[in-house]
C-alpha cells in the first residue's frame, strides 16, 4: 500500500453566486437572521445602473452587499456558483477576510484565528446551529465541511444578542444551500478532477455534484450536495520529538552501571542546566485519506408566511497514516565531545550508542453529522415566529488500530551539529560492524511495540431554540427575543498499555531477520538540509509484531495489547440556557440614516466532568533508556461547576452619504473554557528526557472580556470597498497552561495545568480594499480586480514560563498578517492569483516540557485558471503551494527546532459541467 498526507483540495472555479444576491431576503427558514430587516438595507445610488454579472464578480459583489447592510460588523465570503466556493476548504476562503488568519497543520489550513484569537475562542455554526467536533475540545477544524456543500459564509465580528455563539473572538456561521434561494426549475453542477502531489508523485480523484430543484410556485424546494475524494500525499519533517529539554553532567540520566557521570567521557567538562535536544526524529508522514460528505435541504412552503426547512449533514473519512522515521535517543552511549554556546549545546557526539528506527501506523475513521428542522411562522405582517431544533454528533474511532513499532540498532556512534544555522541539524550515525548502517537490514534488533492506544472521541450535541421578531405598527422599530437550550456531552475513552508491560525486549538484545527489512528510497528533503542522512529503512510494522511475538513465546516473554485507561477517559456533560431580547431601530440623525440595535444576553452554564485520578508513585531509570515507572491504583474523581452571565451589546451604522458609512460596536462576551481543559483526564509520558504529565483542571472559569471597535467603509464604485477598523479587547481574565517541576523518586516530571490567570488586553486595526476595475479600464483589461486586507493585532499580555525562564503573549496572535489577491473574468477566462502572510505566533504557551513554541511566519501563493468551453463546460487547473512554503515551529527561539515540514507543491486539473 502506498502511503500519503493530507493536501490542500483545490478551488473549483464558477460563475454564479445567486444564494448571495438574495442576501436582502435571507432564507426565511435560516435559524438565525443575520441581515437587517428589509428597511434598513442601504439602496446603491440612483445614477449607477445595474448590472449583472457572474462569478467571481458576482460573489465580490454580494459580499460586499453583506457587509454593507448589516448593523453589526460582518465580513463575508461568497460560493461563485453551485458548490463553488472560491477554495478548496473553507479556512482558505475565510483568510482573505479582514482580520482572519488561519493556522496550518501538514499544508492545509484548519483552525482560524479572528483578530489575534485563535480556534478555541471563536464559535463555529452551521446554519445557526452548533456542530459536534471530533477534536478533544471545542475548537472546530473546517476540514470536515467540504466546501462544495458550502453556499457561504459570514464572519461576526461584533456580537449581537440574537447571534448564537458570541464570543471573545469572532462567531463564523457557514451557510449550506437552500434551494428556496434558488431560481425555478433544476440546476445541477458538478465536477472531476485530479490533483497531482509533488512529494508522493500520485494523482488523486475527487469528484462533486451540487443539484437544486424549485417548483414554479415557489412552495416546495430540494437541494443535494455531495462530494467523494481519495488522497494520497507525503509530507517530510525534521522534528525535536520531545522538545530541547536541560540537562547537567550530575543529573541521574547520565547515570552508568550505578556510577553517576559514568556517561561522560574524559573531553567533555562538567555543565549544568544546559539546554539540548532530548532526541531528533527525520520522519517520512504518509497518509492515505479517502472523504465523503453529503448535504440535503428540503424546504416547504405552503403559504408565504409559513415555511418548514429539513436540512441533513454528514461528512466521512478514513484516515491511514504511518509515520516512518529515524529516533536519535541520547540516552545511551558515552558522551564523548559536546560544544555549549550561550546555555546550548551546539555539538554532541556519542559512541557506543544506539538508534531507534521507528513506524506510527495508525488507521482511523472519522464521521460528523448534523440534522435541523426550522419552522418559520408570520401569523400577521408584524409578528414572526421560529422553532429551530438540531442534533450534532462528531465520531472518532481507530484506538485500537494504533500500531506503535521500535527496532534498535546498537553499538553506533552518533552526532548532531547545529551550527549551520539550517533548521535541520546535521545528524548521522555510524556502525563498526555494519556499513551504511541507517539503510543495512543485518544486526538489528527488538525493542518495543504498543499495540492500541489513543482515544476515542464521541460529542453529541442537542440544540433548540425559538424566536420572536416584532415589529410594531410596521414601522421603523423592531423587538427580537428569543430561548435557546443546549446540552453537549464530550466522552473521550482512551487506552494505553500498563506501565512495566510496553517493553519485553528493552535490552534490544534480540536480533531480528533482514529479510523483514529494505530502504524506503524515499530521499528525505531532497534539494534541501545539509550533511544528514536521506534514506533508513521500512517495515510492515504487523508482519515485525508477528516476529516479535513469536521470539517473545520462545522466550518467555510477552506483549500486552492497551486496555482501557481510567484515568486517561473523561466525561464532560455541558448543559447550556439562554434567553436574549434585542430592540433595532431605523431612524435618522441629522438627515444621515441611523440604524442600532442594542441588546442583552443571559447564559446559564452548568457542566459536570467526571473520570479517574492516579499519581506516580515511583520512577527511576533502568540504564537501557527507559524509566521504570509505577503508579497508584485509579480513584474515581468527579466535579461539577455553573457560572451565570449578562452579556449586553450594541452595533451602530451611521450613513453619512450613500458611499460613505460609520460603524461603532460595543460588548460583553465570554469564551467558556475548551472541553479538554476542563476534562480531568490525564497523560504521563515516561521516556528520559520526555518525563511529562498533563491534566486538565474541571475548576476553570470562563473567558471574559469588553470590547469595542469603530470603524468606517467607502463604497466609492460598483463592485469596490475601501474599509478599515480600529478594535480593543479588555480580558479580564485568561486561561493560561502552568507548568511546574515535580521529583519523583530519580526523575523529575513536568507537570502541565491549566488555570486562570490574570487578564490583557488586546488591540488593533485592520484595513481592507477590493475593486472590480470594469469601468476603469478599456477593454480587454476591464476584467481584472483586486482584493487585499492588512491586519495588526497587539497585546500587554506578558506572561512568564517558569520552565524557559521567558515571556510570552497570547497564543494564535500574529502581530501582522495580509492577503493580496488578484483576478481576472472575462471571454469565458478566469484566473486568480492569492498570496496570504501571517508573521509567527505562539502556537502552544505549555509544550513539551513545558516550554514556549512558536509558528513561523508563513506566506503561500496558489494560483487558479479555468476556461469556459461553451454555456456548459469549464475546464480549469489549479496549484496550492506555488511557492514551496515550508512550516517551521520552533521552541523559545528561532535556532531551536521543534518541527520543520515540507508539504510539497499541489497541482490539479479537471473539468465542470452545469446545467
Amino acid at each position: 500500500m502506498a502511503f500519503s498526507a493530507n493536501r490542500i483540495r483545490v478551488p473549483l472555479l464558477g460563475a454564479t453566486a445567486l444564494g448571495a444576491l438574495l442576501w436582502s431576503g435571507l432564507a426565511a427558514a435560516q435559524a438565525v437572521d443575520p441581515a437587517p430587516p428589509a428597511e434598513t438595507q442601504i439602496a446603491e445610488p440612483e445614477d449607477e445602473a445595474e448590472i449583472i454579472v457572474t462569478g467571481i464578480r458576482a460573489a465580490e459583489r454580494a459580499a460586499i452587499d453583506i457587509k454593507r447592510n448589516a448593523v453589526g460588523v460582518v465580513d463575508s465570503i461568497v460560493a461563485e456558483d453551485l458548490g463553488k466556493l472560491p477554495d478548496g476548504n473553507v479556512a482558505e476562503s475565510l483568510q482573505r477576510v479582514p482580520g482572519v488568519t488561519i493556522e496550518r497543520n501538514r499544508g492545509e489550513g484548519r483552525f482560524i484565528t479572528v483578530r489575534g484569537f485563535g480556534p478555541k475562542f471563536n464559535a463555529v455554526t452551521v446554519n445557526g446551529r452548533t456542530l459536534a467536533t471530533d477534536n478533544n475540545g471545542r475548537e472546530f477544524s473546517f476540514d470536515v465541511l467540504p466546501s462544495e456543500i458550502i453556499s457561504g459564509a459570514d464572519v461576526y465580528k461584533s456580537p449581537q444578542a440574537n447571534i448564537n455563539g458570541a464570543s471573545i473572538g469572532a462567531t463564523v456561521d457557514v451557510r449550506t444551500l437552500r434551494p428556496l434561494d434558488q431560481k425555478a426549475g433544476f440546476k445541477l453542477a458538478g465536477s472531476a478532477s485530479g490533483m497531482w502531489s509533488e512529494l508522493a508523485d500520485t494523482w488523486n480523484p475527487e469528484f462533486s455534484a451540487v443539484g437544486s430543484w424549485r417548483n414554479a410556485a415557489g412552495t416546495f424546494g430540494v437541494a443535494v450536495s455531495g462530494v467523494y475524494s481519495k488522497q494520497e500525499n507525503r509530507i517530510d519533517e525534521f522534528t525535536i520529538g520531545a522538545g530541547h529539554v536541560r540537562r547537567s553532567s550530575t543529573d541521574s540520566y547520565y547515570t552508568l552501571g550505578g556510577v553517576a557521570g559514568g556517561r561522560i567521557g574524559p573531553g567533555v567538562a562538567p555543565f549544568s542546566r544546559v539546554s539540548m535536544p532530548s532526541n531528533l526524529s527525520p520522519f517520512f508522514f504518509e497518509r492515505e485519506l479517502t472523504r465523503w460528505g453529503a448535504n440535503v435541504s428540503v424546504q416547504m412552503r405552503p403559504s408565504d408566511k409559513f415555511t418548514v426547512t429539513i436540512d441533513g449533514l454528514y461528512s466521512k473519512a478514513r484516515f491511514v497514516e504511518q509515520q516512518t522515521g529515524l529516533a536519535y535517543d541520547f540516552a545511551g552511549g558515552i558522551l564523548a565531545e559536546q560544544v555549549v554556546q550561550n546555555g546550548e549545546a551546539v555539538y554532541q557526539r556519542y559512541v557506543g550508542g544506539f538508534v531507534d528506527q521507528i513506524i506510527q501506523y495508525d488507521d482511523r475513521d472519522v464521521a460528523t453529522d448534523q440534522l435541523g428542522i426550522n419552522v418559520d411562522w408570520r401569523p400577521t405582517d408584524t409578528l414572526r415566529l421560529r422553532l429551530d431544533g438540531s442534533v450534532s454528533d462528531a465520531r472518532r474511532r481507530g484506538k485500537e488500530n494504533n500500531l506503535f513499532t521500535t527496532i534498535r540498532r546498537k553499538n553506533v556512534d552518533l552526532s548532531f551539529d547545529r551550527r549551520s544555522g539550517s533548521p535541520i541539524y546535521d545528524y548521522s550515525f555510524t556502525s563498526p560492524n555494519y556499513a551504511n548502517a541507517a539503510t543495512n537490514p543485518q544486526g538489528l534488533t527488538a525493542h518495543y511495540y504498543i499495540w492500541g492506544g489513543g482515544s476515542d472521541i464521541d460529542d453529541e450535541i442537542e440544540e433548540y431554540r425559538g424566536d420572536f421578531e416584532w415589529k410594531p405598527g410596521g414601522g421603523a422599530f423592531t423587538l427580537n427575543a428569543g430561548v435557546l437550550a443546549q446540552s453537549r456531552i464530550k466522552t473521550i475513552t482512551a487506552d494505553e498499555t500498563p506501565f512495566g508491560e510496553q517493553c519485553a525486549y528493552c535490552d534490544s538484545n534480540r536480533v531480528l531477520p533482514a529479510s523483514l527489512f529494505q530502504p524506503t528510497d524515499r530521499n528525505f528533503f531532497s534539494g534541501g538540509g545539509g550533511n544528514i542522512l536521506r534514506d533508513w529503512l521500512i517495515y510492515d510494522p504487523r508482519a515485525l509484531v508477528q516476529t516479535i511475538d513469536q521470539f517473545a513465546a520462545q522466550d518467555g516473554k510477552a506483549f500486552n495489547p492497551a486496555v482501557f485507561s481510567p484515568s486517561a477517559s473523561s466525561v464532560v456533560n455541558e448543559k447550556v440556557k439562554v434567553g436574549y431580547a434585542m430592540g433595532t431601530l431605523d431612524t435618522q440623525i441629522g438627515g444621515m440614516p441611523l440604524a442600532v440595535n442594542i441588546g442583552v444576553r443571559y447564559e446559564n452554564t452548568d457542566y459536570t466532568s467526571s473520570g479517574a485520578s492516579r499519581t506516580v508513585t515511583s520512577a527511576r531509570p533502568n540504564g537501557a533508556g527507559q524509566n521504570i515507572i509505577v503508579v497508584s491504583p485509579v480513584v474515581p474523581v468527579s466535579f461539577r461547576g455553573k457560572y451565570d452571565d449578562w452579556l449586553p451589546s450594541l452595533n451602530a451604522r451611521l450613513s453619512l452619504t450613500d458611499r460613505l458609512l460609520l460603524r461603532v460596536a460595543a460588548s460583553k462576551v465570554i469564551t467558556r473554557p475548551t472541553l479538554s481543559d476542563l476534562s480531568p483526564r490525564q497523560t504521563i509520558q515516561t521516556n528520559p528526557g520526555n518525563e511529562t504529565i498533563r491534566r486538565g483542571n474541571p475548576d476553570l472559569q470562563p473567558f471574559r472580556a469588553k470590547q469595542v471597535e469603530l470603524g468606517a467603509e467607502w463604497y466609492f464604485a460598483p463592485d469596490s470597498l475601501l474599509n478599515g477598523a480600529v478594535f480593543y479587547k479588555d480580558i479580564e481574565s485568561f486561561v493560561t497552561l502552568v507548568t511546574t517541576a515535580q521529583l519523583v523518586d530519580q526523575v523529575s516530571f513536568q507537570v502541565t495545568v491549566p488555570g486562570n490567570g490574570k487578564g490583557a488586553t488586546v488591540k488593533g486595526f485592520e484595513l481592507g480594499y477590493r475593486q472590480s476595475l470594469a469601468s476603469w479600464l478599456p477593454a480587454p483589461f476591464d476584467g481584472f480586480g483586486v482584493q487585499t486586507s492588512f491586519n495588526y493585532t497587539d497585546s500587554n499580555a506578558n506572561y512568564t514560563n517558569t520552565v524557559a525562564n521567558v515571556s510570552f503573549g497570547l497564543e494564535g496572535l500574529s502581530k501582522t498578517s495580509y492577503s493580496l489577491v488578484g483576478f481576472y473574468e472575462k471571454y469565458g477566462i478566469s484566473a486568480r492569483a492569492a498570496y496570504t502572510y501571517r508573521d509567527n505566533f505562539l502556537q502552544v504557551a505549555s509544550g513539551r516540557n513545558g516550554e514556549p513554541e512558536y509558528f513561523d511566519a508563513y506566506g503561500q501563493l496558489d494560483v487558479s485558471l479555468s476556461y469556459d468551453v461553451g454555456k456548459h463546460f469549464t475546464v480549469f487547473a489549479d496549484a496550492v503551494n506555488l511557492n514551496n512554503a515550508k512550516e517551521f515551529i520552533y521552541s523559545v527561539s528561532a535556532d531551536r527546532t521543534k518541527e520543520y515540514r515540507q508539504t510539497g507543491r499541489r497541482v490539479s486539473a479537471g473539468v465542470r459541467v452545469r446545467f
